[in-house]
C-alpha cells in the first residue's frame, strides 16, 4: 500500500529503503560504543557524539549541522593504509550506514574484496560507465572519480527528478575497498526498514510503500539489544567479509 496517514500506525515499515529517512542514529552509536568497544568522547547531553576506537586509529562524529554532513569517519594511516575518511548526508538510513561501520570494527578479510560496482551489477543495477551506476528504480546513483581511482560519490534523488537530492555519501579515494563492498552490497538490500510515520521525510513521502509494522513479543529482547548481542558473538567468532542481511531496527516504544 501507500503511504498511510500519520494516526493509521504506530510503526511502519517503509520501503524503498534509501529514502525511508535517517531512523535512530544508536543503531550505528550504541552498537559501536557497546559491541566495538569504542569510547565516547563528548559532553553527555550534547547532540555531538564523538566516538573513538580503543586503538585510537578511527574515530565517528555525528554533528548534526544542517549544512554540512551529519556523518564523518576519520581514519589515521597505517603501514599498510594510508589516511582516509567518509561522510554520510543527515538522511542516510542508519541501516546502510551500519553496514559500513560494522565492516569497520572487524579485521579486514584476508581474501581480496568484491569489488563495489559488481555488487551493484549483481542486483541488476544499471552500468554507465566503468566508473558509475544507478539503482534500477533510479534513485541512487554511485560513481567513482578519476577513472576509478579517485573518491566515490554516492547521491540519493527523488525518483525522476535528479536535481532534488536526499542525502549523498562522500567515501575518500582511500577508503579500503572492503569497506565500500560492505556500504554497496547495503544500498542493493531490498528489506524495508521500520520507521515512524512522522519521521518520514516530507519530500519522499509520495514516494513510499509502506505497511503496519508488526509488533513484537512484549518480552522479547529489543531489537537494538539483539543487535548489539549479536554483532559481540559476530567479532568473537570472527567476522565474515560482507555483512549479513540487517536485522531490523529497534521499535519506538508504544504511546
Amino acid at each position: 500500500m501507500r503511504f498511510l496517514p500519520h494516526d493509521a500506525a504506530d510503526e511502519l515499515l517503509v520501503t524503498p529503503p534509501c529514502l525511508a529517512g535517517g531512523g535512530d542514529p544508536r543503531w550505528v552509536t550504541v552498537a559501536l560504543h557497546q559491541a566495538g568497544g569504542w569510547r565516547y568522547n563528548h559532553t553527555p547531553l550534547s547532540p555531538i557524539v564523538h566516538l573513538v576506537r580503543p586503538d585510537q586509529q578511527a574515530e565517528l562524529s555525528l554533528y548534526p549541522d544542517p549544512d554540512e554532513p551529519w556523518w564523518t569517519i576519520l581514519h589515521a594511516p597505517t603501514d599498510e593504509q594510508p589516511a582516509w575518511y567518509a561522510r554520510f548526508g543527515a538522511r542516510i538510513p542508519v541501516e546502510i550506514l551500519a553496514a559500513f561501520t560494522d565492516a569497520l570494527t572487524e579485521p579486514a578479510p584476508e581474501a581480496a574484496a568484491s569489488d563495489p560496482f559488481e555488487i551493484l551489477y549483481a542486483a541488476r543495477w544499471l552500468e554507465h560507465s566503468d566508473v558509475s551506476a544507478s539503482s534500477p528504480d533510479s534513485p541512487v546513483r554511485v560513481e567513482r572519480a578519476d577513472q576509478g581511482q579517485g573518491s566515490w560519490f554516492v547521491t540519493t534523488s527523488l525518483p525522476g527528478d535528479p536535481d532534488t537530492v536526499i542525502w549523498r555519501a562522500h567515501l575518500g579515494a582511500d577508503t579500503p575497498l572492503h569497506l565500500v563492498a560492505a556500504f554497496t552490497s547495503a544500498l542493493t538490500d531490498p528489506a524495508p526498514l521500520r520507521r515512524d510515520p512522522l519521521a518520514l521525510p516530507f519530500q519522499t513521502r509520495p514516494h513510499l510503500r509502506t505497511a503496519p509494522a508488526p509488533t513484537g513479543p512484549p518480552d522479547g529482547l529489543d531489537p537494538l539489544e539483539q543487535r548489539v548481542q549479536d554483532l559481540a558473538a559476530r567479532r568473537r567468532r570472527g567476522a565474515p567479509s560482507l555483512p549479513p542481511r540487517r536485522p531490523q531496527p529497534p521499535p519506538r516504544r508504544t504511546r
